[in-house]
């Protein structure tokens, strides 16, 4: 199992979204080769499968509030599908 980064600090800093993100960046593509098209499309707009909210719940236990940590994977995913489409 992947080890997620934490946040550098308590509370709000510059570039904390990016941080999030860049903290579940590998963790959410391993599980997206498991997950079917129609699940990355759902997260990317905010619906997430029960293997993402479970990535988000995990994330929060190391610091990250669950609502950022939703928010960074419906951002990955749009990620993902965009460079889906650019193949």
């Amino acid at each position: 199992m992947l080890i997620l980064n934490k946040p550098r600090q308590a509370g709000s800093y510059l570039d904390r979204d990016i941080g999030c993100q860049e903290a579940l960046e590998e963790v959410f593509l391993e599980l997206a080769k498991g997950l079917k098209p129609d699940d990355i499309t759902d997260a990317a707009g905010g619906n997430l499968a029960p293997v993402l909210a479970g990535l988000a719940k995990r994330a929060e236990s190391v610091g990250w509030t669950l609502e950022e940590a939703e928010v960074a994977i419906s951002e990955l995913s749009q990620n993902l599908l965009d460079d889906m489409a650019a193949m």
